[in-house]
This record gives C-alpha cells, structure tokens and sequence, in this order.
C-alpha cells in the first residue's frame, strides 16, 4: 500500500469507494420468486415463479437487490451485530433509525417519518395553549453508503417446472408447482468509505440523517465535525475512526458466509460468491460491471475486459486489486498474479483475498 500512500495524501477531496463484482453458481436454485406465472404453468392453480428479466429475445433469471440486501444484513446479525428494531406502523415500517447504536442502520440507510414532543431547555415537555404538548418533526433519512445491484444470470435460462403434491394427508393429493435454473448469476456493489459513520443534520432531502441532539452526541462521544467533499457549509459528525473501520470490514467479510434465498428447504443453493474482485477507487463508478461475459453459451469471465478496466483506471486506483475464485469454478480461466499500469492484480481463494483486502482499509478509511 506504501505505493498508493502518496496519492491518498495528496487528494484534496477523499471519495473512496470500495467496488466489486462478484458471481455465484448455483444449481437447482429457486432464489427469488414473484408469485403466479400462468406462462410457464403446467395448469395447477398452486404454481409459483422465479423473477426473471427478458432482454434481447431471452429470459434471464434475477434476484431483487433488496433481497440480496435482505441475506447480507441477517448474515452480519448472525456474525454479531445487533440490528435496528423494526416498529410497524398503520402503514409503513422503518427501523429505529439510529446509526450510533445500529451498525445497519448506518450501512444501509433508513427512513423514518416521526413527530416528537418539544422539550425545552430544562427538560421540559412544551405546551400550547390548550396544555397540549407541542410536537416537533423529527424525521430522519439517511442513503445506504452500501449501494449494490440485482443478481442476474450471465446467460439465458432454461426453467425447470417442478410439479409436486402434498400427499400425506387423508383424502385428494394437492398439487403444486415451482420453478428453478441452474446458472452463474453476476452482481456488484460500491461501498462509500466517506459516508460510513458519517452524517449530516441539513433539512434537505436526504441529508438529515441525525437530528440536532445526536449531532451532538456523536462528537461529545469522541466523534469529529467534519466539512462536507464538495460544500464546506455543510457540516457532518463522523463517528470514531476504529468504528467506521469496523463497520467496513464486518460488512465486507460478511461475503464469506452469506446465506439466504427462497424454496432452500427443497432446492437449497449457497450464495456465497464463487468469484470476487474487490479494490478501493477514487470515485463512485463502478469498473467492474462488463468483466462476466457469454461464451458459446456459457458464463466466463474477460481478462481482456479485466485488464482493460484497470490500465484504463489505473490512475483512480488507491489499493491494488484482490480476486477470489474458488477451486472448481471456472478452472479454465487462469487469473495471473501479475501488475497491469502499476496495479497488482492478487489472486487466491475467496475467504483468503476478502481477509487480505479488509486488512488494507485501515490505509484508506480516513
């Protein structure tokens, strides 16, 4: 990292992301569905679909990126973070919307639409005239800084219909219906290393994260007020370094023991990725989007691509690049350790370069 150190100490404006592209394999998977399909129906009226998507003539499978969002953030409670609460309202739901306490709640946003009572300086509720307690809007928002994509298959499908019956009770078999595919699905992610344990108390769409009392608590607590990248009126409390660094490499290393997705009790399929590319970048767009490709109908990946995007990009990279791939998967593509415009490419296991990236964030989480 010794070799990026200059040019982190010389940008004036720091807009570090972390980017990634991963794919996963899997076979048989039944991962998101979208409820009654009668176009792939086999006529049972009990059937349901997968999402999928239809772009040039055929269909491709899908996961929701909510969904994808929905496993990473029960992954990192089951790795030991406490979640935010989820209070249900008449019509809506929103978590407790407070990032000091709720590692998620900073990672991956939230809004929530509240009045308060007025207390004043004494501790005070507030009265109008009537003897009613005066209400002061307290809504808070805040934009995930993990922004990620949906899954999708980087080749067509060929859906499976499986029809099956409850059989076991007395009287008439039930039957039902549910589709799977066996694919390579591809995704990315951006994490903003800027906004982690960042706010702002702006009255602006999307930038009061944090009311005014929080504002203040997070620097009394050993947190710093910090100018915003680009407008120095507007004033952000940023949390402790060693904690925003946490929140980072929790988020990350929870790739290595992603579970989730839908029908796992009969069509059971790890999604933890099969291949990774992970480096940290000045600035918010992704390189990695076209590097999975279709050849002779099969998914693989482009070193071309690869490698145009890093020597294109060279001069935006601040850490080297670290790609996992598994053992079994894609064998035919042989990655090389090797240094392209300056920028080692570091080639390993997946658990084994997710571990060697994270611990480079401390150089780059300011």
């Amino acid at each position: 990292m010794s070799k990026f150190k200059d040019k982190i100490n010389n940008d004036k404006i720091k807009n570090y992301f972390v980017h990634s592209s991963v794919l996963i394999d899997v076979d048989g998977a039944s991962l998101n569905n979208w409820g009654k399909d009668g176009t792939n129906s086999q006529g049972t009226d009990n059937a349901t679909a997968v999402k999928k998507v239809y772009k040039n003539g055929r269909w491709y499978a899908v996961v929701a990126g909510q969904a994808w969002r929905y496993w990473w953030r029960e992954t990192l409670g089951l790795n030991g973070w406490s979640l935010s609460p989820i209070t249900r309202d008449t019509k809506v739901a929103f978590t407790d919307a407070n990032p000091i306490v709720y590692d998620d709640d900073d990672i991956f946003g939230y809004m929530r639409a509240s009045k308060d009572d007025e207390i004043d300086e004494n501790g005070k509720i507030v009265t109008d005239s009537k003897g009613k307690a005066k209400k002061i809007d307290v809504s808070v928002t805040r934009i995930s800084p993990l922004k990620n994509s949906i899954l999708t298959s980087v080749t067509p499908i060929k859906l499976i219909n499986e029809f099956s019956t409850m059989a076991r009770q007395d009287g008439d078999a039930v039957p039902y219906e549910k589709q799977s595919y066996s694919t390579v699905l591809k995704g990315m992610f951006s994490l903003d290393l800027d906004q982690v344990g960042t706010f702002t108390k702006t009255n602006r769409s999307g930038y009061k994260n944090i009311i005014d009392s929080t504002f203040k608590q997070i620097v009394e607590d050993g947190g710093e007020e910090v100018s915003d990248l680009i407008n120095p009126n507007i004033q952000r409390a940023r949390l402790k370094k060693e904690v925003r660094l946490q929140r980072t490499k929790d988020t990350i290393s929870a790739l290595k023991t992603i579970a989730g997705g839908a029908k796992r009790t009969t069509n059971y399929a790890s999604v933890k990725p099969d291949f990774i590319v992970l480096a940290v970048l000045k600035g918010g767009n992704n390189i990695f989007d076209n590097i999975a490709v279709e050849e002779e109908g099969k998914a693989t990946l482009s070193l071309k691509a690869l490698h145009e995007v890093i020597n294109d990009n060279k001069e935006y990279f601040r850490s080297d690049v670290y790609i996992g791939k598994a053992t079994g998967f894609m064998d035919e593509v042989i990655i090389k350790e090797e240094e392209i415009g300056g920028i080692k490419i570091n080639v390993g296991s997946i658990n084994t370069m997710i571990d060697s990236f994270v611990k480079i964030l401390d150089t780059v989480v300011i």
